[in-house]
């Protein structure tokens, strides 16, 4: 079960790495962000809506929105409001991977400390060991913020704080035993749209057409519905650390298609930092350091 949740945790990796993608070039067609992270919620919630009246869902849909709204409406916050709004509030202002590494990088640090301290404990080796090195590689990227454009510190402030608000997310999701499925993710879609429509009637109103209508659709199926879907059914398998870590690989397939479709390219520090990232995911899911100990004592 444990690797079926670190698949699922990959792919959610992947599919997420799609958002910077399709926002960007929304950006580039005139469509404001708070208009993007509005819309693309708004497409998924009327697609999950229709599936599960399709599929004879509807009414445990119901059930579920009455027993479970509050604590929906707390993490939807979170993980629609805070992170969407925040994260494609960046890409106006710096290139995707540095937005991806950011966000994950303090979503990583944030995630170890909310856990640590909802369960009154302290930080264990592995994780102390693995968060270290999350930060060694936020530090990294964060070095070549010359490269960046006009605003672009600006721009690592949004990324940031849309990374804090995916690790309560991550942590209150899995505390609160919200579940995985299409039922749960379509519930904290509905506070989502709720949530979003305030700073995109605040912005202006504007209709996408056309290309712009595919671009938002594709950012409703694969990150939003698909991203989401993953991460919550993996949260229902393994803890929100390893959840977080291993969808820390996001930045590599971010960094890939970005290169690809948009021709962005990252800097040496920042393939270091994303390096640096990965060992930690190998520390801290395959306890590392334990394996090393019972090896040296078997020897002695």
């Amino acid at each position: 079960m444990k690797v079926y949740g670190a698949l699922l945790a990959v792919l959610a990796a992947i599919l997420n790495g799609t958002v910077g993608l399709f926002s960007v070039s929304l950006f580039q067609m005139g469509m404001p962000s708070e208009a993007v992270a509005f819309y693309k919620c708004l497409i998924a919630l009327i697609t999950i809506g229709c599936l599960l009246l399709v599929t004879g869902q509807f009414r445990a849909w119901l059930r579920y929105i009455r027993q479970y709204w509050k604590h929906t409406a707390i993490c939807a916050f979170f993980g629609f409001f805070v992170l969407y709004y925040f994260e494609t509030s960046a890409y106006q202002y710096i290139n995707v991977a540095v937005v991806v590494f950011c966000l994950f990088g303090a979503s990583t640090v944030a995630t170890f400390l909310l856990n640590a301290a909802l369960e009154r404990r302290w930080i264990n080796r592995h994780e102390m060991i693995a968060m270290l090195l999350a930060i060694l590689g936020l530090y990294l990227v964060f070095v070549d913020t010359r490269a960046l454009a006009e605003h672009g510190e600006y721009g690592l402030f949004l990324a940031v704080v849309a990374g804090l608000g995916y690790a309560c997310f991550l942590v209150l999701t899995k505390k609160l035993g919200l579940g995985g499925g299409l039922i749960p993710v379509g519930t904290l879609l509905i506070f989502g749209v709720v949530y979003l429509f305030v700073p995109f009637t605040l912005q202006g109103w504007s209709l996408p057409t056309g290309l712009g209508l595919y671009f938002l659709m594709m950012l409703a199926l694969l990150p939003t519905i698909g991203g989401f879907w993953c991460t919550t059914q993996s949260l229902t398998l393994i803890g929100s650390q390893s959840v977080q870590l291993i969808e820390l690989t996001e930045p590599i397939f971010a960094l890939i298609i970005g290169f690809i479709f948009l021709g962005q390219l990252v800097t040496g520090p920042q393939m270091l930092g994303g390096g640096l990232i990965l060992l930690s995911i190998v520390i801290h899911e395959c306890k590392v350091l334990d394996i090393w100990r019972s090896t040296r004592a078997s020897q002695l």
